[in-house]
């Protein structure tokens, strides 16, 4: 036992080593803890993504909730290079992400500016734009300031990323495989209520 000798006869040693891993292994306690006790989400809910877009119909679209019902509407667009979102569904079920495609017309000869277009899958569901779902979950983010000189290495997918947070369990939502789907200028809609 030459360690343990070594480490009774030099405490300052045995603390420099332990006192590190002590405070690493709380820190690992206190994030891993609440998301045992705290119950999982419980409700889906959908945001968006702006991505950049030069081809297809020079068509525009927004998303809006109009009473408790998703909206989208698609207006015609002069410019060459267009913000377009996207329209993404976290699944509480399956803590995933899918992207909704929307159907758009062929060209913008086909639309007047305010048209309304239906999504997907979100005809009858009822939409809450409130942060803070029913069973308590609040969507955060995206965040767009640094981690800090404290906790530099916070955000470990960068400032665009999404999370759900209750009584201290923080949930981080995925990414989607593609590159494009990297969420830029996400930005929460709403949760679905039923």
């Amino acid at each position: 036992m030459p360690v343990m000798r070594l480490f009774r006869q030099n405490p300052m040693l045995a603390a420099g080593i332990l006192l590190p891993v002590v405070v690493v292994v709380f820190f690992v306690l206190a994030t891993m803890i609440p998301r045992w006790l705290v119950d999982p989400p419980g409700y889906d809910f959908v945001f968006t993504s702006m991505q950049g877009n030069s081809t297809g119909p020079a068509i525009e679209l927004s998303y809006a909730v109009d009473g408790d019902r998703l909206r989208a509407r698609m207006y015609k667009s002069e410019r060459p290079y267009r913000n377009v979102p996207r329209l993404f569904l976290f699944e509480h079920e399956t803590q995933s992400v899918r992207e909704i495609s929307v159907s758009l017309p062929a060209t913008a000869d086909e639309i007047d500016n305010g048209d309304y277009v239906e999504i997907p899958g979100l005809e009858s569901r009822t939409v809450s734009t409130s942060r803070t779902a029913p069973d308590g979950y609040t969507v955060h983010g995206p965040d767009y300031r640094g981690g800090g000189m404290i906790f530099p290495f916070y955000r470990s997918r960068g400032s665009n990323a999404l999370s759900l947070s209750k009584s201290g369990a923080v949930i981080e939502v995925p990414q989607v495989g593609d590159r494009g789907a990297y969420y830029y200028n996400a930005t929460f809609v709403g949760w679905l209520t039923d």
